[in-house]
């Protein structure tokens, strides 16, 4: 299995920018709480992620 790229976890307020956007302006009814929310869930998303696939790099290579 491949390494993670370096890049990755940077994504995180990319993501957390476009998702609070889209949240906003189509879903949810898009209100301050309901943005906040999704925004840094999808800003953890590339974060764990990353951990996760680590986590079974490292699993493998046992």
């Amino acid at each position: 299995m491949p390494k993670p790229p370096t890049w990755l976890p940077w994504l995180g307020p990319l993501l957390a920018a476009g998702i609070g956007a889209a949240v906003g302006k189509y879903g949810l009814g898009g209100g301050f709480w309901t943005v906040l929310i999704a925004a840094l869930i999808g800003g953890f998303l590339p974060i764990l992620g990353n951990a996760l696939w680590k986590w079974l790099e490292r699993r493998r290579g046992q």
